[in-house]
């Protein structure tokens, strides 16, 4: 219906594809970037301020929240897979908590929603181990960033 399969992106399933569809329908050019988008889906962290300060109590958007429910359950799924998607699920719960894993993968998952439809944009798995692999070089080239900074120079151990 869409003219693209959805259904390739790890951890959306027919179900999923249905709810966005029928919500959105396989035309996204109403929504000028991907961020937008997001924020409309309400999957857009936010923090209502007022004058510099942060209001207690939290508008609600008027927006659906099915697409949402429904992306962060697919992202729920991730939480076993070994896809890059899979992975970078559980780095954030490592790191924070699994609710936030959550909202950070449905996130993604509709980023990449986003690009599929008015794009597009195939999505490749890169992997699990790639993944990793540019985690760590990431990780790596910070810290030597941080180290050049405080006057050090970091070297590799050989094994």
């Amino acid at each position: 219906m869409s003219g693209v399969d959805i259904t390739q992106i790890d951890a959306i399933g027919v179900e999923t594809v249905e709810v966005v569809l029928s919500e959105y329908g396989p035309d996204l050019s109403r929504f000028p970037t991907e961020k937008q988008f997001v924020s409309h889906v309400t999957l857009a962290p936010r923090v209502p301020t007022s004058g510099g300060e942060q209001v207690k109590k939290k508008k609600r958007n008027s927006a659906s929240t099915r697409v949402a429910a429904a992306l962060r359950m697919a992202a729920l799924s991730l939480r076993h897979s070994h896809t890059a998607l899979g992975a970078y699920y559980r780095k954030i719960a490592q790191r924070r908590s699994g609710d936030i894993a959550v909202f950070a993968a449905a996130r993604k998952l509709a980023t990449l929603i986003y690009r599929l439809l008015r794009w597009g944009q195939p999505y490749v798995d890169e992997g699990e181990a790639a993944y990793e692999n540019r985690y760590r070089q990431n990780r790596i080239r910070r810290l030597a960033a941080t180290a050049k900074q405080l006057g050090y120079h970091l070297t590799p151990e050989t094994a």
